[in-house]
């Protein structure tokens, strides 16, 4: 159960360099680009909507949510008392923003007016006069009721009607013992799978169970376990603390049969500080505070780095960090501190059309005007004359016949094409 901070700053250089160079053949041609400089940025969500709400975490504590309705190009401050909220939360009709001192925003209009919600009475008789620095970081819906786990001791509450009022778990439960001396678990994360919900805390990771009102522990090596994701229907997990080593497992998994395993990490890196994770349907995208962003399409069996127009600076990326996607883009909150001068904090976004794939694992994928299936570009008419470039601009020599272009020698590896088809001018892009 030790949090292991151990790590090798030498090798650790030397693997991440190693890793940039074997990355640099597929360099990024549309980097990510700031849409939107928001001092602090903490916690982000896209409603089911599409309104994107942020959050922002500033020593003052005077900042709050704010809303944009038009994919982040005009934002508005919503009239909400700020308590540093760290996370956002859609579910039963309503969007939810847990923060500080026990206290959660709720909106029933998608993020436009808020009210103010407390759990306080439910841990109270725990946390005493500690209650105003009461923290929430996990939050979710499990079988119709809103489950919130406290971060500073105040163990783990639900409410069965959407926040009005709150009931305990068993804190006995999830109560341990710590150099002689008794503590509460802390909370991190909140996950419903499979049928069942799982707590994760600094130390542990708890099931709960429904007809006692307790917790059993199903890991007691959590060490940080405060991001996850449910990809490819594996609930995934990554450890948000400092413990370097390709012998330290980079996501954790569990799947529906209740085995635990986990994915391969990317090539020649040994970052395990994940401190954000996100899933679409066919992608996995982790933020690490050390070697950045990455996402992958098969499981971890290749990852390709995206960190191209994301700041870094003193060794590290900004973080928290927070993912989330629409249709067209996958967007990042970066956390800047609130007094930082160069206005990095904010969101920023990177067209899904621009994420890279790879050899194998799509037969068929499909371009603007053409298909690529490996070896050829496939074209719907008759070719008449095509110019393919590579990203540094060179124009490459390819023979071609009929409606089909010879590619199976081109490296791996970003194109850009031009083709005159049946009398008409295309153009497009693909991946090999």
């Amino acid at each position: 159960m030790k949090i292991n901070l151990r790590f090798n700053f030498i090798k650790k250089i030397a693997m991440t360099l190693a890793c940039f160079l074997s990355l640099s053949v597929f360099a990024q041609t549309n980097p990510w680009e700031l849409i939107r400089h928001q001092p602090a940025t903490n916690a982000f969500i896209i409603t089911e909507s599409g309104n994107m709400l942020i959050a922002d975490f500033l020593l003052e504590k005077n900042g709050g949510i704010y809303i944009s309705n038009d994919k982040g190009v005009q934002w508005k401050k919503t009239a909400v008392a700020d308590y540093n909220y760290n996370v956002f939360l859609e579910g039963n009709g309503y969007i939810f923003a847990a923060g500080e001192g026990a206290n959660i925003a709720r909106s029933s209009d998608n993020g436009v007016n808020w009210e103010l919600l407390s759990y306080a009475s439910a841990v109270e008789d725990v946390l005493g006069e500690n209650v105003p620095y009461a923290i929430c970081y996990a939050i979710t819906y499990h079988n119709d009721k809103l489950f919130v786990g406290d971060f500073s001791g105040g163990g783990i509450v639900y409410s069965e009607d959407n926040g009005e009022t709150w009931n305990k778990t068993d804190i006995a439960s999830i109560t341990f013992t710590v150099n002689g001396k008794e503590m509460v678990e802390n909370f991190y994360n909140l996950v419903s799978y499979n049928g069942e919900l799982y707590a994760y805390g600094v130390y542990f990771v708890f099931k709960y169970l429904p007809d006692s009102n307790s917790w059993e522990v199903v890991r007691n090596d959590s060490n940080f376990m405060a991001v996850s994701a449910i990809y490819q229907d594996k609930l995934c997990t990554g450890r948000s603390v400092m413990n370097d080593g390709e012998n330290i497992p980079f996501i954790v998994t569990f799947d529906e049969n209740g085995e635990w395993g986990e994915l391969p990490r990317p090539e020649n890196t040994v970052d395990n500080n994940i401190r954000a994770m996100f899933a679409t349907d066919e992608h996995l995208f982790v933020g690490m505070q050390m070697t950045g962003l990455y996402y992958t399409d098969n499981a971890g069996e290749e990852w390709y780095a995206l960190n191209e127009g994301i700041p870094y600076y003193t060794g590290t990326y900004f973080t928290p960090m927070k993912f989330q996607s629409d249709d067209e883009y996958i967007y990042l909150a970066a956390y800047e501190p609130p007094f930082a001068t160069t206005q990095n904090s904010g969101i920023y976004r990177l067209s899904k059309k621009d994420l890279p794939t790879y050899d194998g694992i799509n037969d068929i994928i499909e371009s603007e005007n053409a298909i690529y299936n490996g070896k050829t570009l496939v074209f719907s008419g008759e070719i008449e004359n095509i110019t393919i470039c590579d990203i540094n601009g060179r124009t490459l020599p390819m023979e071609f016949s009929g409606n089909s272009v010879d590619i199976e020698n081109l490296e791996r590896g970003l194109y850009i094409y031009s083709a005159i088809v049946d009398g008409k001018k295309i153009t497009g892009k693909f991946v090999k």
